[in-house]
């Protein structure tokens, strides 16, 4: 974990600056072109960078898999020297008598490569916070950082750009260094969250490839026809900028516990519309609907970053997996929407079709079906249910097993008041456990009778055993302890005693 407040801000201003030289890497093609077409500038290079990204990230994914990628292991230089070598070349005109589609795939290549490695390390430094919050925080910082640079950075000539980015690469490496002496990374965390944890992680996932692959098809289908303004009008700063106030507005009301799936249901009902409108009104939408999608892609993948700080906390699982699947994944799909964007304009050459008939098509269904899985439940109809008869069998095998549950049924009876003799006063709990839960109710301004459940809940009571001390019936225990997930943004008991212990434990050291 970083240590002090310095240090924290500095994780914050060095991710910023890293993740901007990699925003006019792939904007500007290594500082090489001066206009581009929406993100996408060359697509000799965005076919390049997007495959090495998946390459990289496989790799580190097959790394870690092995347990040869050790927690705090990833090393970032060579990824720095690729980026740096990147802006040089272009700087400097050394690749001037290279063919421009080789030159475009040179450059990829290195971006990349050190898009990957520079994303997870920085994202592991985050995740190594003792608490996910603050992790979180840091990168919402550096987003900040990042969208106020890159704003800034079109004011520059092309040369300036290229040594701004230059000199961004070389800061935030020094930063990240620093960063990591001063971190202390936890033990060689899961490959895989538990079951119940993973199809949620699959929805996320899942919605955020879908639409980094409908905007890749979204732009190469439109290049180079008349509908290209749709794409080349958008100012890239522009959805970017919109898109880190929205994620900061999504991780204020999340309280940092953002979830991208619920990001995506937000925003599919605007790209429906503007998609469905697209072959009656292309011409009139302009650059509207390109800026719309890339900049829901934006808060979709900005919303990511902070996912992936908080389930790799949260679930104890390896920021590696989480943040190489991310990026890989994306990469791939990329690269798939690219190469549909460019059959679909084929298609429309070839036969005469409208363009923009087949663009709305080719996104609106691939779309709708994530949103399907987004809506469906982690846990099926009947599984609270089942999680509270399992808890009642564990519960039948620690009597039988000798624990005296007679006994203290028996002292809950002799001190009726013990759980509401106070209104509000979570039930008596045991030592640091007691603290975590006052700590966890304070913290997520729980209610007094959600406050009162947790007690039971951490204390391993059943939502059966809490409906019967309670007098109320086991839907509205179920009820009150979803209410309590989501306030506390966990999703599973497993998760919310982490959290408990997690401040019971900082409250101790304090």
């Amino acid at each position: 974990m970083a240590n002090g407040l310095a240090d924290k801000a500095l994780g914050a201003v060095g991710f910023g600056l890293c993740k901007t030289a990699i925003s006019v890497a792939y904007i500007t093609v290594m500082g090489s072109v001066s206009q581009s077409v929406g993100f996408v500038s060359e697509l000799d290079f965005m076919f390049t960078m997007n495959a090495t990204s998946f390459a990289t990230a496989l790799v580190i994914l097959l790394l870690a898999g092995f347990g040869r990628l050790r927690p705090g292991g990833l090393s970032q230089a060579p990824a720095v020297v690729s980026l740096l070598a990147g802006f040089l070349l272009s700087a400097t005109g050394a690749t001037a008598g290279l063919p421009v589609g080789a030159t475009a795939a040179l450059y990829g290549l290195l971006c990349g490569f050190a898009q990957i490695v520079l994303n997870g390390a920085w994202l592991e430094v985050f995740a190594a916070e003792s608490d996910a919050a603050t992790g979180v925080a840091q990168v919402l910082g550096g987003l900040g950082v990042q969208c106020a640079l890159v704003s800034a950075v079109p004011l520059l000539g092309s040369f300036a750009a290229s040594v701004f980015s230059f000199v961004a690469v070389a800061v935030s490496a020094l930063m990240l260094a620093r960063l990591k002496r001063a971190t202390t990374f936890p033990a060689q965390a899961a490959l895989l969250p538990a079951r119940g944890e993973r199809f949620r992680l699959l929805q996320a996932y899942l919605c955020l490839f879908v639409l980094v692959g409908v905007v890749g098809i979204l732009h190469t289908t439109v290049l180079g026809s008349q509908s290209e303004h749709i794409v080349g009008d958008v100012n890239m700063w522009m959805p970017l900028v919109a898109a880190t106030a929205i994620t900061a507005v999504v991780a204020g009301l999340t309280v940092l516990h953002p979830d991208p799936a619920a990001v995506y249901k937000g925003c599919l009902p605007v790209m429906l519309v503007l998609l469905s409108l697209l072959p009656f009104f292309g011409e009139a939408l302009g650059g509207l609907a390109g800026l719309v999608m890339i900049a829901c892609y934006d808060v979709c993948g900005m919303v990511f970053l902070l996912f992936i700080v908080d389930r790799a906390r949260t679930l104890r699982v390896s920021s590696y997996v989480l943040s190489s699947v991310y990026l890989g994944g994306s990469g791939l799909f990329l690269v798939v929407g690219l190469g549909i964007g460019n059959a679909l304009g084929a298609l429309s050459v070839d036969y005469g079709l409208s363009l923009l008939t087949l663009l709305a098509f080719a996104a609106i269904y691939p779309l709708a079906i994530a949103f399907v899985v987004a809506l469906r439940r982690a846990h099926p109809a009947g599984e609270d249910a089942k999680e509270a008869r399992d808890a009642g069998a564990e519960g039948a095998r620690d009597a039988a097993g000798g624990v005296d549950e007679g006994a203290r049924g028996a002292d809950a009876e002799s001190e009726p008041s013990r759980c509401g003799d106070a209104p509000g006063a979570a039930p008596a709990v045991e030592g640091a456990l007691g603290t975590g839960v006052d700590a966890v109710a304070a913290r997520f301004a729980l209610t007094r009778r959600e406050r009162e459940i947790l007690g039971y809940l951490a204390r391993g009571r059943s939502a059966r055993f809490i409906a019967e001390e309670l007098v109320i019936s086991e839907n509205t225990v179920w009820a009150h302890i979803k209410r309590v997930y989501a306030k506390t943004g966990v999703h599973s008991k497993q998760e919310l005693m982490s959290v408990v212990e997690k401040q019971a434990g900082g409250d101790a050291r304090q």
